[in-house]
């Protein structure tokens, strides 16, 4: 029974853990865009393509106003999904899939799951 106990406490800590928003790879990377953009008028490196979209929604209004820097952003990140897809160049295709973190995260429940119900079998048959 004490088995049991410590396992389901393992299993409510790591469901706990799996219900924790996962923070992006490229948190604040809209702020490492518009700096880049900043220093000479043109992004130099290359970022991931929801970066570039979120650089374009913090945009102040005063830089959407006088500045060209909507115009650099986008084309920036078109050159990006054109180099990430060569094959589909301007279809927007990326490299990337948005259903690999649920998926994940289904697929490691149901591993708690199965564990937790053979678990519970092994207990009720001793």
């Amino acid at each position: 029974m004490r088995s049991l106990r410590a396992f389901v406490a393992a299993a409510a800590v790591a469901a706990a853990l799996l219900a924790l928003p996962v923070p992006a790879f490229a948190a604040g990377c809209d702020d490492a865009v518009v700096a880049d953009w900043r220093d000479n008028g043109r992004i130099d490196r290359t970022y991931a393509p929801r970066c570039y979209r979120a650089a374009m929604n913090a945009l102040p209004e005063d830089v959407l106003v006088y500045s060209s820097a909507r115009n650099d952003i986008t084309r920036a990140l078109q050159a990006r999904v054109e180099k990430s897809a060569p094959g589909q160049a301007g279809a927007g295709a990326s490299s990337t899939s948005p259903f690999k973190l649920p998926l994940l995260i289904v697929g490691t429940l149901a591993l708690l799951l199965l564990t937790a119900g053979f678990a519970a079998d092994v207990v009720v048959r001793r």
